[in-house]
């Protein structure tokens, strides 16, 4: 997510998602800075990053937070919707 605060512009920066494997960071570019609003931009994305993968469920979220502000988002979750079969099992004749 590319995010911009109001301005000349350059406080342009990029919100981030990794996917750690059971749970997801969303944080902004390192050593940019970043509006007073960061939090809704890591909220947002955190809720989009959900929104496309409706098979999982968040369970847990964690603000990381500096200097009093929010800087990070770790959020677990859970995978409560399986996919169909890879195949239908051993073969029987």
């Amino acid at each position: 997510m590319h995010a911009r605060s109001q301005g000349n512009g350059s406080s342009k920066f990029d919100v981030h998602q990794t996917d750690m494997g059971g749970w997801v960071r969303v944080f902004a570019d390192e050593g940019v800075s970043v509006p007073p609003d960061l939090p809704a931009y890591l909220s947002l994305t955190l809720t989009e990053w959900f929104r496309q993968r409706p098979q999982l469920r968040m369970r847990t979220v964690l603000a990381v937070t500096r200097e009093g502000s929010t800087v990070e988002l770790h959020a677990w979750y859970e995978l409560h919707l399986f996919p169909g079969p890879l195949r239908a099992g051993p073969e029987q004749e």
